[in-house]
């Protein structure tokens, strides 16, 4: 299967306390808490919250600095850990964001959330066993995590555990059957085990549920090449190819179901568009078409 699983957006849930209240009753601006900072340069609370201000602005750095100032002056200020985690997580630096977590389960070692983001990038490291470990941890404190047990099955498939995956992701299904990412991603996995059909019926209920899921077309016309239905995977392929005209392998998988039902010079265009779109067509596949077209 071409397309891999793709994983949930992760949500790094902050603990924002209230904000104090300015004049003309409006939350605070970074120009108000610049003024406080210059007034008492030890309110950690200033600090945090002109960061999360700076964090909305997506001004990722001046956050993490926010953040870390809070934690000088309070080193036990759980909420800026947790706060500076996210966007150490945002910015793709996770050595930093898994430290940070650590130091926030240190403190309280009872929040699902933070096991369950922890995990989310020690996945991204590759460590599948640290995140298995933290879903598992997750779903313990709260056994209808429902991202947990999505990750964690995501997670076994990395690990090579097909069954493990599969069961996971059922669970998910079970506490939320209108997860259509949860269908999808079973479906890929249902295809790995060489079972096309149940990859078939879990990509067509993924797109029941969205309807705009262009990966779910590619992979159900992939699993229909499988059986040799290419009448049905041009159908995907083509369906694909609308909601995403720059699906370089739409065109590449759309031109092998044309050339099995002996559309060559379809066939042709597709390859053409596809490597166009940068797609590095097989050039057997090139060498064999060309031998249609001057049939």
């Amino acid at each position: 299967m071409k397309c891999p699983a793709i994983l949930f957006t992760v949500c790094f849930l902050l603990n924002i306390p209230a904000v104090q209240a300015y004049q003309g009753n409006h939350p605070p601006t970074i120009e108000d808490l610049n003024r406080d900072i210059a007034i008492n340069p030890n309110s950690a609370n200033a600090y945090y919250d002109r960061g999360i201000l700076w964090e909305k602005q997506s001004n990722l750095s001046k956050a993490i600095l926010d953040f870390t100032q809070a934690i000088k002056i309070d080193p036990d200020d759980v909420g800026a850990y947790r706060a500076r985690a996210g966007v150490y997580a945002s910015a793709n630096n996770l050595i930093s964001a898994i430290a940070d977590y650590t130091k926030v389960l240190e403190i309280t070692p009872q929040e699902a959330t933070i096991y369950y983001n922890r995990g989310v990038a020690f996945d991204a490291q590759g460590n599948t066993v640290q995140a298995i470990s933290d879903f598992t941890q997750a779903i313990k404190l709260n056994p209808d995590y429902i991202e947990s047990y999505h990750n964690r099955a995501l997670s076994w498939s990395k690990a090579g555990n097909l069954n493990q995956a599969i069961a996971d992701l059922s669970k998910a299904i079970s506490l939320d059957p209108k997860l259509a990412t949860a269908y999808y991603n079973r479906g890929i996995i249902y295809d790995k085990e060489g079972k096309p059909m149940d990859a078939i019926n879990d990509f067509s209920q993924a797109i029941t549920l969205n309807p705009d899921y262009a990966e779910a077309y590619t992979n159900r016309g992939s699993a229909y090449v499988e059986l040799e239905d290419y009448a049905q995977a041009r159908f995907d392929f083509t369906k694909a190819i609308e909601l995403n005209p720059q699906l370089d392998q739409g065109y590449n998988n759309r031109a092998i179901c044309y050339y099995q039902l002996r559309q060559f010079s379809k066939a042709w265009d597709d390859v053409r568009k596809a490597k166009e779109l940068g797609y590095s067509v097989a050039p057997d596949f090139m060498a064999t078409l060309k031998k249609g077209l001057d049939r």
